[in-house]
């Protein structure tokens, strides 16, 4: 695959380049958060985390969701108007719906036609201050005023190789000085320096962020990990690395009798996996918050939610607000 991945990345590299020279650009700010690899860097908890901190420095933001394998993403839809949810999972996605059910008073946006969300956004939010478009780092139709690209600190940049000898979609080459590099360590990862070095080679600025694994949730209120040793616990996820969701687990002294993992982004609305979820006998399905919009409808009684903090330090804050102002 290797003659192929440089053919690969050629491409990448001259579309980056001379594909889209003149981008969308609205009348208010853009934030791009994506990353280069195929999935599970943790970019939409950092989106969300983001959103939160920029709240609180009183600035009227949206919110954007490709909405990947949902009816609605080869559209430009608005889920949620910052009071009521407008779409399910499996019309929106379950990662638009989740930022919806996370972020208070902040508009969400469905489909990859990221034009047409900013022009829905324009339409419908006259005085928006700033979009945050979630995996939205290598869609150029539209200009982005910060593109922040995120990194899981245990996976890095795996063999180093683009598609279809690695799993990256390009390479290094696409970090300008005006990014922002997060290096993301969840809660069973280490730092990794030799990244770090790498990516502050490109001129970008660097920053890490910790993700720790949260509370335990039933019908919305908190469970002990203690509470749990007599029941018999069941893992589902369906997220792109499902071992970190087992690590977070274990992390937390969660003895499950069994797991159940599904392709990431499973909707679980098929007939096999209904029955293969009704059929399970233990007293609790512990899963992500990306699946738990899917599944509390129909497993509210049995579900338990772990959720993720995802903590951004304030110097980061600070440069994203200096950059915005500018």
């Amino acid at each position: 695959m290797y003659p192929a991945s440089l053919l690969y990345a050629g491409y990448m590299r001259w579309r980056r380049k001379y594909l889209f020279p003149q981008p969308y650009r609205p009348l208010y700010k853009v934030i791009s958060i994506g990353n280069l690899s195929l999935g599970g860097s943790g970019k939409s908890p950092i989106a969300i985390a983001l959103a939160k901190s920029l709240q609180q420095h009183n600035l009227f933001l949206a919110y954007s969701s490709r909405g990947y394998k949902s009816w609605m993403e080869n559209s430009a839809s608005l889920i949620y108007d910052g009071r009521r949810l407008l779409a399910t999972p499996e019309v929106a996605g379950d990662e638009a719906v989740m930022a919806a059910v996370q972020l208070d008073d902040v508009p969400v946006f469905s489909g990859k036609l990221r034009t047409a969300v900013l022009q829905l956004a324009e339409k419908y939010f006259p005085h928006l201050n700033v979009m945050i478009l979630d995996d939205a780092f290598q869609h150029l139709k539209v200009a982005r005023d910060i593109d922040i690209v995120v990194f899981d600190s245990e996976l890095g940049l795996g063999n180093g190789f683009v598609l279809p000898a690695g799993y990256l979609r390009e390479g290094l080459s696409a970090i300008s000085p005006q990014s922002i590099c997060i290096l993301h360590q969840k809660p069973w990862s280490k730092k990794n320096p030799e990244l770090k070095a790498r990516l502050s080679a490109t001129g970008a600025s660097v920053y890490e962020v910790k993700s720790s694994s949260g509370n335990i949730l039933h019908k919305g209120k908190r469970v002990r990990p203690q509470d749990l040793k007599d029941k018999k616990i069941t893992l589902l996820c369906a997220i792109a690395h499902p071992e970190s969701f087992v690590k977070s687990a274990q992390m937390l002294g969660i003895a499950y009798q069994k797991q159940l993992t599904f392709p990431d982004h499973h909707s679980f609305t098929d007939d096999k996996s209904l029955a293969l979820l009704k059929a399970d006998d233990s007293d609790y399905l512990l899963c992500t918050a990306k699946d738990f919009v899917k599944l509390s409808q129909d497993f509210r009684d049995k579900l338990l939610l772990l959720t993720m903090e995802t903590y951004l330090q304030q110097d980061l804050i600070e440069e994203i607000l200096s950059r915005l102002k500018a």
